[in-house]
């Protein structure tokens, strides 16, 4: 049986059936509980500078199956392991030298499979180097990055930047706009502001030679949040 369910992702990021081996890398490669099926939503990433890879998993038992099954195989491997609750669920996590892994279980009703998010980290590497580097794309001015995700796959990279912004959405997106004109791209499409529950904003589209950007700007409980997804094709 198939099963499906959505993260929020950048957009290259492709969904691929692969085995769980070629996906954690040579380094952290170790299996604490046997998927049923797998689910590959970023086998290259670098998050918040940090290498990383992320699958969604499917996994026999329910999430109390699951949870002793993980703790059961690190007691074997005789590294300690952490179960907490969270608003996301359960999270089970592990710390095997530089290897993180990190099984987010999310909440659902008990059955004979129960579908999970794994992470596994390599920590202590050197940094690594971005396919699109920070010289290249300009960040919104007097933004305070909160999250920073890099994505591989084949000759398609993606990065994406989630900003803290002084300032109204309107006003931001006019003035980071005039910034990469400046810069040189070229202004491809304005989407009309838009609004949600708790959210107004302004979103646009520019383009330079092989890259593409993708910015939206959000009023949020009086901050301004900005999301720009660059994506590069070579």
């Amino acid at each position: 049986m198939k099963f499906a369910y959505s993260i929020t992702r950048p957009a290259c990021l492709a969904v691929t059936l692969i085995s769980f081996n070629a996906i954690a890398g040579a380094a952290c490669n170790k299996t604490p509980v046997a998927p049923q099926a797998i689910q590959a939503f970023g086998r290259d990433m670098i998050v918040n500078g940090v290498p990383t890879s992320l699958v969604g998993v499917q996994l026999a038992g329910t999430v109390d199956d699951v949870s002793k099954a993980f703790n059961a195989f690190w007691t074997r491997e005789d590294v300690p392991a952490k179960r907490q609750p969270s608003a996301s669920g359960v999270l089970l996590s592990a710390l095997d030298g530089p290897c993180l892994y990190v099984l987010n279980l999310p909440p659902q009703v008990d059955g004979p499979r129960t579908r999970g998010i794994l992470s596994v980290v390599r920590l202590g590497e050197p940094r690594p180097e971005h396919r699109i580097p920070d010289t290249v794309i300009p960040l919104p001015e007097q933004g305070k990055v909160l999250t920073d995700v890099e994505s591989r796959d084949g000759g398609q990279t993606g990065r994406t930047w989630l900003l803290d912004v002084p300032g109204s959405a309107r006003w931001n997106a006019r003035r980071y706009r005039d910034l990469l004109m400046l810069r040189g791209w070229m202004d491809v499409g304005h989407q009309p502001d838009y609004a949600s529950v708790g959210a107004h904003g302004t979103a646009f589209a520019m383009q330079r030679e092989g890259d593409s950007l993708d910015v939206s700007f959000s009023d949020r409980d009086g901050r301004c949040v900005a999301v720009v997804n660059a994506t590069r094709n070579r």
